[in-house]
């Protein structure tokens, strides 16, 4: 059994060695894309990949050990000659991916996943665009790297195991597969290993540097989807697609200005399940009650989805939540969707995020990275003391100005809030119900947040904007209830000319276009976020669509439509009458949603 043990060991030396080198290759070879990365940001690339690394050995150590449980049944084991297949087919796959990787990334810039097989179906157009020489030297240099690799994983493998031949022997090997299961999990949190981990800095060449290929691809291939084939009702040139593209062009003069200065300051709260049912009223909510008096308050707004992943795509990328799947999670995707940090980073503002838990749950800080958010800040932001929830630091510690605010100027600032989240469990107690009392808690904190940023000089010139991520289920409504996506908006600050109530429908996905349009800054790589401002808005039917699991509303000003995404069929609703134009126009809309983000 010590035999074996070792054996594993060496294995596993083999491969993250492996994973290193070919982390240096990278970055010595693609370090035309390293400009304006620093050199010990560079050199913590290998510690920072390390994670994904050991989740890939351990993955490819499994059906290994596995082996070895077979094999203790036999006297004697041809162990090398037994795994010599599997050895060539991940030195084949880890190889590939590998070279690949590179060349796709020296051509694009980005990294090898699931979506970029579509190109290996037809892999003579694929090639056509490099000379034969070229194609010649790479498939020389997989070889090379194949057999590298087989030559290591082979001479780290004794030829024979000699063993007891003891049924009880394969119990001894239960703590290592376990201990390999929860390596492939990657951590003991509720977030599973995704890409995510590998990003640490501000310079998306030393977090693209980081992302072990092979995880990436393998990752990737369980979230690709054919998104353009998902709901397809019209000919691509239909009217009900002409008129959806028409309704959701909204460039063009602002009727409306909100604010003092068209480079304001911004910090977005977003608020944790915060619907308009639960907090906009005087026991639960009074301080975002009293908000939405002092400020303005967009009073007839919808969200995009029911879950974080997708409100917070949503808010800060403008993109439409889908019924079937999430963006944040859609690592290819995430890192193509349009995003205001990104625009505002160009624009010279600082950017950070700010969240008290596990900014790597559901893949959050690739896709806020990606964003362009060049300071993020999970729950390792905060002391081990401060950390007292299931979920992480409360609301107390992380809306404060100390936390939230850049220190450099203009800046674009978010923070998630998380106390008012399932166990409903905060250092606070004024309700009895505990849903409720874990609102008020957040609400309480959001007035101290308020109450300080007034004493500040930046004050001023601030546009805080608060916005929940989804409503949240409450009493007899369940998630898919149209009622429980209704959201408060509220903009204030010393930016904010006057309060005021817009009282005009709209989606979440519509405040990146609002809120750059009143900044004059375009918004055309927006297709899904409208400027509610604009006369072409104000001239259109106007809607919000919120969905949820295998599900959406289609909300406009006479009513609403549900549908059942599993079932293809409207869903009905007893307050609403049927409507076969506002069913067309929901059909119309999936199929645009799809479609553009099919392309991402």
């Amino acid at each position: 059994m010590r035999q074996n043990l070792l054996f594993l060991l060496k294995l596993a030396g083999v491969l993250l060695a492996t994973f290193l080198l070919q982390k240096v290759v990278f970055m010595v070879v693609e370090v035309g894309h390293a400009a304006g990365a620093p050199l010990g940001a560079c050199v913590a690339v290998l510690w920072h990949g390390l994670r994904l690394d050991v989740v890939t050995a351990c993955y490819v150590l499994i059906p290994v050990v596995l082996v070895l449980m077979v094999g203790s049944f036999f006297a004697k084991v041809q162990l090398r000659k037994v795994l010599s297949p599997y050895y060539w087919a991940v030195a084949a796959v880890v190889s590939i991916l590998f070279v690949a990787d590179l060349v796709l990334y020296h051509f694009w810039g980005a990294k090898l996943d699931a979506a970029d097989l579509m190109y290996a179906v037809k892999p003579r157009d694929m090639l056509a665009s490099i000379a034969w020489w070229q194609t010649v030297l790479l498939l020389l240099a997989v070889a090379a790297c194949v057999v590298m690799e087989y030559k290591l994983l082979a001479m780290a493998t004794p030829r024979e195991l000699t063993n007891r031949r003891c049924p009880a022997v394969v119990l001894l090997y239960i703590p290592i597969v376990a201990i390999l299961v929860l390596g492939m999990r990657g951590s003991l949190s509720q977030t599973t290993a995704n890409p995510s981990f590998a990003y640490f800095s501000p310079h998306a060449f030393c977090n693209h540097a980081a992302l072990n290929p092979t995880f990436n691809m393998i990752h990737s291939l369980f979230k690709a989807e054919d998104l353009s084939a998902e709901f397809v009702f019209y000919d691509d040139s239909a009217p009900e697609l002409q008129e959806v593209a028409q309704r959701l062009h909204t460039e063009g003069d602002i009727q409306d200005t909100l604010l003092r200065t068209t480079r304001p300051n911004v910090l977005m709260v977003i608020w944790e399940s915060g619907g308009t049912d639960m907090v906009l009223n005087d026991s639960v909510g009074p301080n975002i009650s009293r908000l939405s008096r002092e400020g303005v308050y967009f009073s007839h707004c919808y969200a995009s989805s029911f879950r974080t992943d997708r409100g917070v795509v949503s808010l800060l990328s403008g993109w439409m939540g889908l019924p079937t799947v999430s963006l944040m999670k859609m690592s290819d995707k995430a890192r193509r969707l349009p995003a205001i940090a990104r625009d505002l980073r160009a624009e010279g503002y600082s950017t950070q995020f700010t969240y008290g838990g596990d900014i790597d749950f559901t893949n959050m800080r690739l896709y806020l990275r990606e964003s362009g958010f060049s300071d993020v800040r999970g729950s390792d932001a905060f002391s081990a003391s401060r950390r007292l929830s299931a979920w992480g630091a409360p609301d107390a510690y992380v809306l404060t100005p100390s936390a939230v605010l850049p220190q450099e100027r203009p800046f674009f600032a978010a923070v998630l809030s998380l106390s008012s989240h399932e166990p409903w469990e905060v250092p606070f107690q004024r309700l009895k119900d505990h849903k409720s009392n874990a609102f008020a808690y957040t609400d309480s904190c959001l007035g101290v947040l308020v109450d300080s940023l007034r004493t500040l000089p930046v004050w001023d010139s601030l546009l805080l904007i608060i916005v929940p991520d989804h409503g949240v289920s409450q009493g007899s409504r369940a998630t898919s209830d149209y009622h429980v996506a209704h959201i408060p908006v509220i903009w204030t600050g010393g930016a904010v000319k006057q309060a005021r109530e817009i009282d005009i429908l709209m989606s979440q996905s519509d405040l990146a276009a609002t809120l750059l349009a009143q900044m004059n800054l375009p918004i055309g790589q927006y297709p899904l976020s409208r400027n509610v401002f604009s006369r072409y808005y104000v001239d259109s039917v106007r809607f919000a669509l919120h969905s949820y699991k295998n599900g959406c509303n289609y909300i406009e000003d006479d009513g609403v439509t549900a549908y059942d995404c599993a079932g293809r069929a409207e869903r009905p609703l007893s307050e609403q009458e049927q409507s076969v134009q506002r069913f067309s126009r929901l059909q119309a809309m999936l199929q645009f949603l799809y479609g553009a983000t099919s392309v991402l």
